[in-house]
């Protein structure tokens, strides 16, 4: 320590992390913070309007790369770059291209917003992983496949957001789901097959106790629902069905398709395809099993 001059180093105490995100506070002086940021590629985030708060952002690009869709214009920021605003007249989106660093000067202070949100996601994921171990990883998967399927179909800000909330908490229903039932590696009766089905809702119904998963909710309630009206828990069809519910619908199956479960063997991607395929019309939305095909083609030859 020197006279008037605080020393430190990241990777302190105030930090929180998950597989795609870490956010950690590096610095506090009255109401403006200095926060560090890491988030992985393909994820989106937004910086909020004026009518949400006031003062003064400033962000600078250790590493990685970001786009920002500003008026159906990319613009592309590096290393080196930054920007800073003192109110924004709309949420401004960004798409992160490569892994990126972020240093972020703001006034009034945020961090403990971004930090409770991050953990209130991650205790709600972790409570899945805990409750049905067999599907570790799932989330994750569903979430960035879900997110490049609607690129394709063309979903862009908030919509991609909030695509990626409902994906990532899909099965967030199931903690409410018995153990019994939840693990059962027979068949269920009908009884047990009626309170499985009931994860959706009891889902819905938890997402909705938070403001910021509100929208996502209607992703999670969908994502049963079958494209010819056969699904639950509402029995809708075609595009009553909402089409960011209609796209973790046919990532979901493709990944339970292709994981090993307990119950059944993976079957190859072609396989999985097959099945995908043979659904169109009836339980997928065609042009969602088309987009999501691909996608899948396309990370082939990456």
């Amino acid at each position: 320590m020197t006279e008037g001059i605080v020393l430190g180093r990241a990777k302190g105490a105030d930090r929180v992390e998950r597989k795609s995100t870490a956010l950690e506070l590096l610095a506090q002086h009255g109401a403006t913070e200095v926060t560090w940021h890491r988030i992985v590629a393909e994820k989106h985030f937004y910086l909020d309007e004026a009518s949400e708060w006031s003062g003064f952002e400033f962000i600078y690009i250790l590493r990685g790369t970001l786009t920002w869709s500003k008026d159906d214009e990319k613009i592309r920021l590096t290393k080196g770059d930054y920007l800073y605003h003192r109110g924004l007249p709309e949420r401004a989106y960004f798409r992160v291209e490569e892994d990126v660093e972020l240093l972020m000067v703001s006034s009034p202070p945020s961090y403990h917003l971004v930090r409770d949100e991050l953990q209130e996601m991650m205790a709600l994921a972790r409570s899945v992983d805990e409750k049905d171990q067999v599907t570790e990883g799932h989330c994750h998967r569903i979430e960035r496949l879900a997110i490049r399927t609607g690129e394709r179909l063309g979903l862009s800000g908030q919509r991609l957001i909030d695509l990626s909330y409902g994906a990532y908490l899909h099965d967030i229903g199931k903690v409410r789901v018995p153990d019994e039932i939840l693990n059962k590696e027979t068949s269920l009766s009908d009884d047990e097959w009626e309170e499985m089905r009931r994860h959706v809702q009891h889902g819905a119904d938890m997402l909705r106790e938070k403001t910021f998963l509100r929208r996502a909710a209607a992703i999670v309630q969908g994502h049963h629902e079958k494209y010819d009206g056969s699904g639950y828990p509402d029995g809708k069809r075609g595009e009553e069905i909402p089409l960011e519910a209609r796209i973790v619908a046919v990532v979901d199956a493709y990944d339970a398709i292709t994981t090993e479960r307990p119950y059944q063997p993976a079957q190859a991607k072609e396989g999985a395809v097959g099945e995908l395929r043979r659904g169109e019309g009836t339980q997928f939305d065609p042009l969602v099993v088309q987009a999501f095909i691909s996608v899948i083609e396309q990370e082939d030859e990456e």
